[in-house]
């Protein structure tokens, strides 16, 4: 059976090996996608100077006086990552992504929709192909799921070899110092490949997915409240919601705010306990009725273990649940794949030429 699970190991990887490098790289890239955003545009993510950050009406008013043809859809507050307010607007089928100046409110600019850091998400998740391309991914995923279970059987030692096999002993020759490499990289970073490839499968076939995630613990389906017919009445105005809102959490700050896009639809505002929040951060949920201000309660439903599996997918995927450590883990575990297959063809390469031989 080890025999078996080493041929499959050997060809599957030789095989795919190329392109699950080039998810890979695209993938440690994108851990710092907020970074290289900064980095390519820096006046839409630098404020004008130091100060207190204003408050989400002022940005709200800002951004639809700048697009009085579209509709606004939301602002998020600053945080730790991006240091300006970010707001999204529509026009029909148009979206747009804004920022702004987090002390002034004034409006710095729209984010491209095909800027570099858009084609490289692009790359990751759909190979620049649309549905089909994230299908092909999803297969790559089972490809690399099958690497990982394949590689663990075949790496796994007897129990006098166990503190051996993490060591590479580099006085030894060099066949062995790179076998032995490739198999201290792989089970050091399994965990991390392995989940990649059940999160990534997650993205390609959420359907799927979301089935046998249910089989196993049932998943409830979370519907924020709705706000009462309007029977002719107009919304109350976004800053006397927002100050509604406000005395429900006085003691907090707001850090996204979500404006109605139907009629029934409620005025949302979320809090966090710092001012500018780090990415991932749980926030406090408040809804209001658009049209009384009143507030609407939430779905009591408890989450089952299914829920809180489905919430991790995506922050255990990107690495965006904690600070700059974490984000570091995620890139260098994103390079084994690399050292991985270098190692893989040369252990691979010798042996064919022995055998021609």
């Amino acid at each position: 059976m080890r025999r078996i699970f080493l041929q499959i190991h050997r060809w599957v990887g030789l095989l795919t090996g190329l392109y699950i490098v080039f998810v890979s790289l695209t993938g440690a890239l994108l851990v710092w996608r907020i970074d290289l955003q900064r980095f390519a545009y820096p006046t839409l993510f630098t404020p004008s100077r130091p100060g207190a950050i204003v408050d989400a009406e002022t940005v709200l008013a800002s951004v639809r006086a700048a697009y009085p043809r579209h509709r606004v859809s939301g602002v998020d507050a600053p945080t730790t990552s991006r240091p300006t307010y970010l707001a999204y607007a529509t026009q029909g089928h148009a979206f747009a992504t804004i920022l702004a100046d987090p002390v002034t409110g004034r409006v710095l600019g729209e984010l491209p929709d095909r800027g570099a850091t858009s084609t490289l998400q692009q790359l990751h998740f759909n190979l620049l192909g649309g549905r089909r391309g994230r299908v092909i991914n999803g297969i790559g995923a089972i490809v690399l799921l099958t690497m990982s279970v394949t590689g663990i059987v075949i790496w796994w030692p007897t129990r006098s070899q166990w503190l051996r096999v993490f060591v590479v002993d580099t006085r030894r020759p060099w066949r062995i110092v790179i076998r032995d490499l490739h198999g201290a990289i792989g089970i050091c970073t399994v965990v991390f490949i392995a989940m990649w490839a059940v999160t990534g499968g997650a993205f390609a076939f959420p359907s799927t997915f979301r089935s046998l995630i249910g089989s196993f613990s049932p998943l409830t389906i979370a519907r924020p409240p709705s706000s009462a017919a309007p029977q002719g009445r107009a919304p109350l105005a976004w800053n006397d919601l927002l100050a509604r809102a406000r005395r429900v959490v006085p003691d907090q700050h707001v850090a996204r705010v979500v404006i109605p896009f139907g009629e029934r639809d409620p005025f949302l505002v979320m809090f966090s306990p710092s001012a500018t929040r780090a990415a991932g951060a749980n926030l406090t949920s408040i809804y209001l009725d658009q049209y009384s201000g009143e507030v609407l309660p939430e779905s009591t439903n408890a989450r089952t273990a299914g829920d809180v599996v489905m919430a991790w997918m995506a922050p255990l995927h990107v690495g965006n649940f904690a600070g700059t450590a974490t984000k570091i883990a995620w890139t260098l575990a994103a390079l084994a794949p690399m050292l991985l297959f270098v190692t893989g063809v040369v252990m691979w390469w010798p042996a064919t030429k022995n055998t021609k031989t």
